[in-house]
């Protein structure tokens, strides 16, 4: 694995999301424009895709902390355990703590009038994923093929990997650390929790096969010159 420091994280973060929306597209979906039911206060990233967040220019001329103060204000989810916790949890066969799920309302405030997405080109992976081969909006749920689910929650764990030193948190959260104190380690009073590396996949017997080729395909994938997404994850995982 090579060592990378967080400015070229960036850019390994950016090559994750090119595979993933490449990938996405062997997939029947019928999201679009405009169609945001999931796009709420409930997302969680990590501090890499927070920082990455940032770059994008919706926040040149914005009044961002007044904007954050207001958002976390109100009830919104924080999970309890960052995913590669979880993970380790499982692969452990140990029974996972109950989460206290708090979901709060209201619609992303990176949304513009017409429920398009104002920082879409830089939004997390949470983002990404929310996807469904059914109309959302009428039913109240998504629908997504199972596959699709396990390879959305191998990405959410490299992310991770990739920011294994640093936090997780409701998005809210994890940019009102980062614009307000440049501080993005969980502590007394902090809403943010500890990222892990990764300890392993979650995968069913059934999609072994599948998923190994996933994953060579997503370790061959190019980040600049000679090389690929390979080279910043354990091998281990890759076996």
């Amino acid at each position: 694995m090579i060592y990378v420091d967080n400015s070229n994280k960036f850019k390994i973060l950016a090559a994750v999301y090119s595979f993933y929306d490449q990938f996405l597209k062997g997939f029947s979906m019928v999201c679009k424009p405009g169609c945001h039911t999931c796009c709420t206060v409930n997302i969680v990233a990590t501090s890499l895709e927070a920082g990455y967040l940032l770059r994008s220019s919706f926040f040149d001329d914005l009044d961002l902390k007044k904007l954050l103060f207001s958002a976390t204000a109100r009830p919104i989810y924080r999970p309890g355990m960052s995913t590669n916790q979880i993970a380790d949890i499982c692969l452990r066969q140990e029974e996972i703590p109950p989460d206290r799920v708090e979901h709060g309302e209201g619609a992303c405030p990176f949304l513009d009038q017409k429920g398009l997405c104002n920082v879409y080109e830089h939004r997390p992976f949470a983002c990404r994923a929310m996807s469904s081969t059914e109309v959302c909006q009428y039913g109240g749920e998504a629908e997504m093929e199972p596959f699709l689910v396990t390879v959305n929650l191998a990405i959410y764990q490299i992310i991770e990997h990739l920011d294994k030193d640093r936090t997780s948190g409701n998005l809210l959260d994890v940019l009102s650390e980062l614009v307000n104190t440049q501080s993005i380690s969980p502590g007394p009073g902090n809403r943010l929790i500890s990222n892990m590396a990764l300890p392993g996949f979650l995968v069913t017997p059934d999609e072994q096969g599948r998923f190994r080729a996933f994953l060579r395909r997503l370790a061959d994938f190019q980040v600049g010159g000679d090389t690929t997404l390979g080279a910043f994850l354990p091998q281990s995982g890759f076996r």
